[in-house]
């Protein structure tokens, strides 16, 4: 009889410790998914912060970003209007200054595309992005302005 309340005894204890484990084992699941979630807003607001963080530093910029942009329109402006000139007077040439004057003409407009595209581009760049295209831009425009340079002399200006 006491082997008996001992057997029973015991496989009350295991059923208990049983129990206990699936508890505990719930418990930790339950707990790794608390931390997970906390982990998961912790990123959340670390991009949010981020973005706002983003958000001031552009509208900080917004000023001389518009300056800049505003003084690209206007170096491409004047290129254009130069450029006009210079194939008024092209379509009066004859001969090889003609060919050559059509050669720079034809690099001048390839250019003017490139430097046209980075503009339009520098409208809808934020950040980082806008300082790099900002920097591509300004080759473009230089790059314009020699190849302007070249139209003229091409044409005898």
């Amino acid at each position: 009889m006491r082997i008996a309340r001992t057997f029973w005894a015991l496989v009350l204890l295991g059923i208990t410790a049983c129990d206990n484990s699936e508890e505990l084992a719930e418990k930790a699941k339950a707990e790794a998914a608390a931390k997970a979630a906390a982990a998961e807003r912790a990123a959340d607001d670390a991009k949010a912060e981020a973005a706002r963080q983003l958000r001031i530093a552009d509208e900080k910029a917004a000023p001389a970003r518009a300056e800049a942009r505003a003084t690209l329109q206007k170096s491409l402006g004047a290129a254009d209007r130069t450029a006009m000139d210079l194939k008024e007077r092209l379509a009066k040439l004859k001969g090889k200054a003609k060919a050559n004057a059509e050669a720079a003409s034809a690099e001048y407009d390839k250019r003017r595309v490139a430097a046209e595209h980075d503009l339009e581009g520098l409208n809808e760049a934020r950040g980082p992005a806008w300082d790099t295209l900002k920097a591509q831009a300004d080759k473009d425009v230089e790059a314009l302005k020699s190849a302007l340079d070249a139209f003229t002399k091409a044409v005898g200006h």
